[in-house]
């Protein structure tokens, strides 16, 4: 698919990875609408896109509202008449022992990083399906495809979730012309961690929980290295995009033998605190 003449829609598009893909989409000939919570970080991008040669229209989403994603796809319809592109890319994480995060917090994520996947889907792929053309990227995480750590259950249990029904959507979407890719980033320098909650951390393991495995540190990537990465798999129509150069092998050596794999990086890793 190229993108030079589409229209595009990012949410969670005003910084990190979403800007970094929103203005790649602009520099290779899209519009774009720009959806995100933070205003002064829309207000930016949209004139840093507009900068670019392409139309850019700001709008303030909220993706875990019903409402805010109507009044996403109303708007870009409205000021686009089609939408070529969706890639929905909002996401938040939460940390802490799976057995003391609070239900609160579950909610909370699965409603950013799994059910705002969704409502993009509802508002926006019906239209495509008409048109039979269309392409939807959806950001997972390596963390999708691989229990990374034991530090982010609730964040590693949607990533799978998002990566899963991308390959569902893969199969019911491409026969009827609209493309699907999933990004799967390993670590990416954004700012992720401004939204990052800890739950269920008692006060005295402050500073405790969190661990990144060394090969996952040694590669991290910037956040403008990955909006090619995505143009580039958009072009290709291809369906898995990893940021980092090891991931879709470890991603290949994991699952052929599981167990084996679990036993290996749960004693390569330091111990968690025992909070109980």
């Amino acid at each position: 698919m190229d993108v030079e003449g589409t229209t595009a829609v990012v949410t969670g598009g005003a910084s990190g990875i979403g800007r970094a893909t929103a203005l790649e989409l602009a520099r290779r000939g899209a519009d774009v609408v720009v959806a995100d919570i933070h205003d002064e970080r829309l207000a930016e991008t949209a004139a840093a896109i507009e900068a670019l040669g392409r139309r850019a229209l700001a709008v303030r989403c909220d993706v875990t509202r019903d409402v805010d994603v109507d009044a996403l796809a109303s708007a870009a319809f409205d000021a686009f008449g089609a939408v070529d592109v969706l890639m929905n890319n909002a996401g938040i994480a939460v940390l802490g022992p799976p057995h003391r995060v609070e239900m609160a917090e579950w909610e909370r994520i699965l409603q950013v990083n799994v059910l705002g996947l969704v409502r993009g889907v509802r508002a926006f792929v019906p239209a495509m399906v008409e048109r039979g053309h269309g392409y939807v990227v959806n950001t997972a995480s390596v963390a999708g495809v691989w229990a990374y750590s034991w530090d982010a259950a609730p964040y590693i249990t949607s990533k799978f979730a998002a990566y899963g029904l991308s390959e569902a959507l893969a199969r019911s979407l491409r026969p009827l012309g609209v493309g699907v890719s999933v990004l799967c980033p390993g670590l990416v320098h954004t700012n992720l961690g401004e939204t990052a909650r800890f739950s269920g951390v008692p006060d005295e393991f402050s500073g405790q929980w969190s661990y990144f495995p060394p090969e996952m540190v040694d590669v991290a990537v910037a956040a403008d290295e990955v909006g090619p990465m995505v143009c580039d798999a958009i072009a290709d129509e291809r369906f898995a995009i990893f940021t980092n150069a090891d991931d879709a092998a470890r991603f290949t050596w994991w699952r052929d033998d599981i167990d084996r794999s679990l036993t290996d990086s749960i004693a390569a890793a330091p111990t968690p605190p025992r909070i109980v």
